[in-house]
């Protein structure tokens, strides 16, 4: 059985839910140029708990992404784990209330309908580096330097 496209995300976070599942290229189009067209391109899993008193999703991630180095502008691939713990805010204005008290806070305001695709989408580009460059030792600009 495949997993759902959508979750009502308060209801999820409160009954401490779970679900895991893979995404597709074709169902995360921001990230298609980043992503190897031939394989499955995420796994993911979404459970849903309390912290911090406060009904949460926690979003687990795994991808290879394709960035390009900044130092010798060649593709590499880049590996990334992503685990955010998400606070799930029952209106924009109990949201903006958090971010007053908490400006660094990572929170969403609740859904019946949240797309999963668009959530793991939306964390995996917050997840990148803005200056992305070949770990340390593999950039052949800096081998070629040395």
């Amino acid at each position: 059985m495949s997993a759902p496209a959508h979750i009502d995300s308060l209801h999820f976070a409160k009954s401490g839910s779970e679900l895991s599942g893979q995404l597709k290229v074709d169902q995360l189009p921001r990230l298609r140029d980043s992503l190897d067209r031939d394989d499955v391109a995420v796994q993911y899993r979404i459970s849903g708990l309390t912290a911090d008193g406060r009904p949460a999703l926690r979003v687990q991630i795994e991808v290879e992404v394709w960035q390009t180095c900044q130092r010798c502008l060649e593709r590499f691939p880049l590996s990334l784990e992503l685990d955010e713990v998400l606070p799930i805010a029952r209106t924009a204005a109990q949201l903006s209330y958090w971010e007053d008290l908490d400006p660094l806070l990572d929170a969403l305001v609740a859904e019946r309908q949240m797309d999963i695709a668009g959530l793991v989408e939306d964390e995996i580009l917050l997840g990148l580096p803005t200056a992305p460059r070949h770990p340390d030792g593999e950039c052949e600009v800096l081998a070629l330097n040395q």
